[in-house]
């Protein structure tokens, strides 16, 4: 198991599982604010808000293998593989952008950057969450598709891949305080159904789990869950 320390100077600790001892302490750029793991389940992501840095380890040898460095702070990501399986690329959501970063994991290096579409438009301001316009993101289990939470839009986008054409969007549910302005839902992370069908995300302000369509990018349900959602991932049963 593996455990993204927060506090400065920032690790990545590794537990036993069945000892529930600490084996291992990796020291990282910057302190930890998320963890991922490759498809491949050979490395492991860590990403530093405060150091703008992803940095990549070797799970085989619980090393740092590489690292690279961007000019905002590191938050959500998600991989897209190649056909063996191995990780082709990373996509990366930074600290005030309504998109996200491209990075080649062969090169190692950063190779674009996605900018949302402006419309829709027009939240964020008054959820307070223009510092992270776009906080969730994901390929559907297909590697067909890429999703794109936004704020701002009030939306989720899907991308095709690997080209990363647009191919449309979902919008998402509103809410309407008594006497103030509309509000969006503030969505967070997302996640889908084994077969790509469904894609679940999760609405941190609306308390609440909206469910699309993926190939109509309809949105069929809203499911409320409570206070705050926001990580969400797909638990398969046998």
């Amino acid at each position: 198991m593996l455990l993204g320390i927060r506090e400065d100077p920032g690790s990545v600790d590794v537990i036993d599982t069945s000892s529930l001892e600490r084996t291992e302490s990796i020291s990282v750029d910057g302190s930890v604010h998320n963890i991922f793991v490759t498809p491949d389940g050979k490395y492991a992501v860590s990403g530093s808000i405060e150091n703008k840095a992803a940095t990549v380890i070797d799970l085989s040898t619980e090393k740092v293998a590489w690292e690279v460095k961007f000019d905002r702070g590191v938050r959500p990501m998600t991989f897209e593989a190649n056909p063996d399986g191995s990780t082709r690329r990373i996509f990366v959501q930074l600290s005030g952008l309504n998109g996200f970063a491209v990075v080649d994991f062969a090169s190692r290096k950063e190779v674009a950057r996605i900018v949302l579409p402006e419309q829709p438009g027009g939240f964020g301001s008054a959820e307070e969450r223009l510092g992270t316009p776009s906080h969730g993101i994901g390929v559907a289990p297909d590697g067909k598709s890429l999703w794109v939470n936004s704020t701002v839009a009030n939306a989720i986008f899907k991308y095709s891949v690997p080209d990363l054409q647009l191919l449309g969007y979902c919008a998402l549910p509103v809410q309407q305080p008594p006497n103030r302005a509309a509000l969006g839902a503030v969505p967070e992370w997302i996640t889908f159904t084994p077969d790509s069908l469904r894609v679940y995300d999760s609405n941190s302000g609306a308390r609440s789990v909206s469910v699309i369509d993926a190939k109509t990018l309809k949105l069929i349900d809203v499911v409320n869950v409570g206070e705050v959602p926001k990580r969400i991932n797909t638990l398969t049963l046998p």
